[in-house]
């Protein structure tokens, strides 16, 4: 029984807590896009702003493919001996229809954006510099322009609010793995 999980979000709405729990509380192995978008970003000795990862992802997405990262992240599942796989971060519709063509359930996790403003803000990843709302709600704009990202938002299958408490959040994962086990089971 197979079970693959493909997030996406927006900026600051809880991706990284959301795969974190599906890693340790259920056993998930994870790729996280990102990460490979910055592997190349530190190859071409980039500073990791979100602007020259942008860069990056539009660089090889056109050299390479629109199917260039999420064919390396499903490359790198494949390589891992478990049944679990999450796919973090799908950005473009091409990422989008590359999971759902391996049979991914794909998870959007939005917050309202004063909440997901003071996430990025505490959270200190590096290349986020301390930004006011204006900047941030212009980055966000900038890049849903950038990945066509309400294309991709069409292939999602559940939607969470994150708006309330982490034990509400750990409950809606916990929810759609428990429906998502049962339907693998019923296959």
């Amino acid at each position: 029984m197979k079970i693959i999980i493909g997030l996406l979000g927006t900026m600051g709405s809880g991706k990284t807590t959301a795969s974190d729990y599906f890693v340790k509380k259920h056993g998930f192995y994870r790729v996280i896009m990102g990460d490979l978008v910055r592997e190349v970003a530190r190859k071409e000795g980039l500073e990791l702003t979100r602007k020259n990862l942008q860069l990056v992802q539009k660089k090889y997405r056109k050299k390479y493919g629109e199917d260039y990262f999420i064919n390396l992240t499903i490359e790198k599942l494949k390589r891992s001996k478990t049944k679990k796989w999450l796919i973090d971060g799908i950005r473009v519709p091409e990422d989008a229809k590359v999971a759902k063509q391996n049979n991914a359930f794909l998870v959007f996790i939005d917050a309202k954006p004063e909440i997901r403003y003071e996430s990025m803000q505490t959270r200190g990843r590096e290349g986020e510099r301390k930004k006011i709302i204006k900047e941030f709600k212009e980055d966000e704009k900038r890049e849903w322009k950038l990945l066509d990202f309400k294309k991709t938002l069409r292939y999602v299958d559940k939607k969470i609010e994150n708006n309330k408490s982490l034990k509400d959040f750990y409950m809606i994962i916990d929810k759609i793995i428990g429906k998502l086990t049962k339907i693998k089971k019923a296959e």
